[in-house]
């Protein structure tokens, strides 16, 4: 037992987890590597979202100079500031992948200060490998402690603060910090966690993750030099469980269950969206898109449409009459409604100019959204989730369910389409660097025939190729401004 901290607690069990000699990450493998192309081809997509121009615009025409890569410009600063840019962008368009117990957004935290740090400390592919399985095990224990559906419901957003926590557990593995300094890590980010709902389609969701890896780097450093936090404070009675949802007592038991799982990254999985938008409407969009049968449908078409989901599966989506596209991301009624009339989600469905065509207008206010424990299509049984879309048009009702949106880690993306998505998020957010470096540099480690490469060689596939970076986030600003 590490000297200052309490072996019985939830603390100490998260600190000794990160700091044991060996890390199973081949069994998931592959995930890693899926997940870092996902996670970077999202910030390359969001490159020109307006919450990434003015963040960046607020950190002035200069960053402090320094060794950690911003991914989209080429840029090079300092860990934290970075971390704060690479997780706001990769979180910018909601295209980013969820884990289902943490109701979340892990890589959006975890790779952006997983690779700042990485890079300053020159982390090989193996470091890199065990930060990201130690910075997933502690997101998916601390979330089993938490009751997250109580953490939700009080208006919580856990890649926040939970992804806080997880992502100082990842940058202390890389640091090399002994249990007692990733106790103190662990207790620091506890205390600067935070993220609100109330903001879910606004340009606060993305610096949401933005501001969580770069408070998860930070505690880090304060940890590694000295500064102290309470060993108790994420499962005391004031501390992180206590006041973001109230697991009780039986927490540590929980969480010594889940970190005894060899690879919890290969049990628990990780669901890579099919469609930009809140992963609540996955399902929604994968049953309307069946609807079709291939054709989409004319506004005069359709009379009604009801989609019904399980009873938690609608309360990210706050934004019934959207007004914009980052609003039209959490409205269920917007993303059926143009999933019928255009046969496809994509990119491109979110511009702002497409959200008040008047025949997404129209048919989005014949759209009712339900909940509903027993789903009134197919067979009345569903784990995890489900999403019917009921269709009554002028020559009859269509029905449609999904279960298991695809991209789900019980339904996941090929590698192929991993990489195809990476492209068409390059090829959307015009970005300068060269799209097929990265790919070609994962495509070993995505086969399950290599490790992870190094943070350097990760971060090198992405200075651009044909624009500077001043030049390039000059022209952005400006575009946007």
């Amino acid at each position: 037992m590490a000297a200052g901290i309490d072996g019985a607690g939830v603390t100490f069990l998260l600190a000794a987890h990160s700091v044991r000699p060996a890390v199973e990450t081949a069994a998931g493998g592959p995930v890693l590597a899926a997940s870092v192309l996902d996670t970077l081809g999202s910030a390359a997509g969001g490159r020109r979202e307006a919450s990434v121009v003015h963040v960046r615009r607020a950190l002035g025409a200069t960053l402090v100079p320094g060794p950690a890569t911003v991914w989209v410009s080429g840029e090079r600063t300092d860990a934290p500031t970075a971390a704060l840019l690479n997780g706001t962008t990769a979180h910018a368009l909601d295209y980013d992948d969820v884990n289902d117990r943490m109701s979340g957004h892990p890589s959006a935290v975890l790779w952006p200060a997983i690779l700042a740090v990485g890079e300053e400390v020159d982390a090989s592919g193996a470091a890199l490998a065990e930060a990201y399985t130690v910075g997933f095990d502690t997101i998916v224990a601390v979330a089993a402690a938490l009751d997250v559906p109580a953490h939700y419901t009080r208006g919580w957003h856990a890649t926040a603060t939970i992804g806080t926590v997880g992502a100082a557990a990842a940058v202390s593995r890389l640091l090399g910090l002994d249990a007692a300094g990733t106790a103190h890590a662990l207790g620091l980010a506890s205390t600067t966690a935070a993220g609100s709902r109330q903001n879910f389609g606004t340009m606060a969701k993305p610096l949401h993750a933005g501001l969580a890896a770069r408070n998860a780097v930070e505690a880090a450093r304060f940890a590694a030099a000295g500064v102290t936090a309470d060993p108790a404070e994420l499962d005391g009675p004031l501390g992180f469980v206590a006041r973001f949802g109230g697991a009780g007592p039986g927490a540590p038991r929980i969480v010594a269950e889940l970190l005894d799982t060899p690879s919890l990254l290969a049990v628990e999985g990780l669901n890579i969206k099919s469609y930009p938008a809140c992963y609540k409407v996955q399902r929604a969009v994968d049953a309307a898109l069946a609807v079709l049968d291939g054709t989409p449908l004319r506004p005069e078409d359709v009379l009604s449409v009801r989609v019904t989901t399980e009873p938690e599966g609608q309360q990210p989506l706050v934004h019934h009459r959207p007004t914009d596209g980052t609003q039209a991301k959490f409205s269920m009624e917007y993303v059926v409604a143009a999933a019928l009339l255009d046969g496809r989600i994509d990119l491109f469905s979110f511009a702002d100019d497409r959200i008040a065509r008047p025949g997404v207008d129209a048919v989005l206010r014949r759209v009712e959204p339900r909940t509903a424990p027993v789903p009134p299509v197919g067979p009345p049984t569903w784990e995890g989730g489900y999403a019917t879309v009921e269709v009554e048009t002028t020559t009859g009702v269509r029905t449609g369910r999904r279960d298991v949106p695809h991209g789900d880690h019980r339904d996941p993306l090929t590698w192929a389409e991993v990489v195809a998505k990476f492209d068409s998020c390059c090829r959307f957010g015009g970005t300068a660097f060269d799209p097929g470096a990265l790919p070609a540099a994962l495509a070993a480690a995505g086969a399950g025939t290599a490790g992870l490469p190094g943070a350097r060689a990760v971060t090198a596939t992405l200075q651009p190729a044909a624009l500077t970076a001043t030049a390039t986030v000059t022209a952005t600003a400006t575009a946007t401004a």
